[in-house]
């Protein structure tokens, strides 16, 4: 507990710690959603295989998911 007090202490503003949490939740959800699309694709192949052939579909709501991922981590170059 003294240790997390002296590193706060020691930032002379939060920027540091905002910019961390802001990096860390924001990727947080992409990765979270880009395993529940992964999982429900490999379900429906697995019911139905004739459907693995479209597998670019999935692969372009993974691009979308992950775009929210890169766009957190571009917004830590514009917030000072």
């Amino acid at each position: 507990m003294h240790l997390a007090l002296s590193i706060v202490a020691e930032a002379t503003n939060l920027t540091v710690l905002g910019k961390g949490l802001m990096l860390s939740l924001g990727v947080l959800g992409p990765a979270l959603g880009i395993g529940y699309i992964g999982g429900n694709y490999l379900q429906a192949v697995g019911r139905n295989p004739e459907t693995a052939k479209s597998f670019g579909q999935a692969l372009v709501f993974v691009a979308v998911v992950e775009l929210f991922g890169l766009l957190s981590f571009a917004s830590l170059f514009i917030v000072k």
